[in-house]
């Protein structure tokens, strides 16, 4: 995990190592709450979460992430303000936790840890998504290609949430599409 993020020596993997918390989350549990402020990055070692808004008593889907892929709440975590979302437990996951403070703490002993920076680089796939004019076949082709193990965990439903469309659309586009 942390060596697919730079060059670290083996004394940095170990400080690292004893910076982190793995934990177990059982599915629909909560990592982070809609109004608190974040403290933490999560790494997905197994399982699957989501990030959720509620608008209008609706709750709309910001993120799907699966193993592999870092968790966060990028405002509440740079900005220490109250999260206008939630990180919840799709299915029984194990996650590497990550606090700032420890985050912090690392690079002060070895700049090296700069290269963690990285991990915010994953919201790219999520804002070209978001900010871009894709139609509903460019989003889940983008999706099938940049995600593709996504289509296999999430539900239609929330596909459909994370990707702004309906559900229907979602289902006409996926009749469509040639693997």
């Amino acid at each position: 995990m942390l060596r697919s993020l730079g060059v670290f020596s083996d004394f940095e993997v170990q400080l690292f190592n004893q910076n982190i918390e793995i934990k177990t989350v059982e599915k629909n549990e909560i990592l982070l709450a809609e109004g608190e402020i974040s403290k933490s990055v999560f790494f997905i070692k197994t399982g699957a979460l989501f990030q959720v808004q509620t608008i209008d008593d609706e709750e709309k889907i910001i993120d799907l992430n699966i193993q592999n892929n870092w968790v966060f709440n990028f405002d509440s975590l740079t900005n220490q303000i109250p999260s206008n979302t939630m990180i919840k437990a799709f299915a029984r996951s194990e996650v590497v936790e990550l606090k700032l403070e420890s985050l912090h703490k690392l690079i002060s002993i070895s700049q090296n840890f700069l290269q963690l920076n990285k991990i915010f680089n994953s919201l790219s796939t999520k804002i070209h998504i978001y900010d871009s004019n894709l139609n509903p076949t460019e989003k889940y082709n983008y999706l099938l290609s940049n995600k593709p193990q996504i289509i296999k965990i999430f539900p239609l439903n929330m596909i459909a949430s994370y990707l702004k469309m309906r559900q229907e659309t979602l289902s006409r586009v996926r009749a469509n599409v040639f693997f």
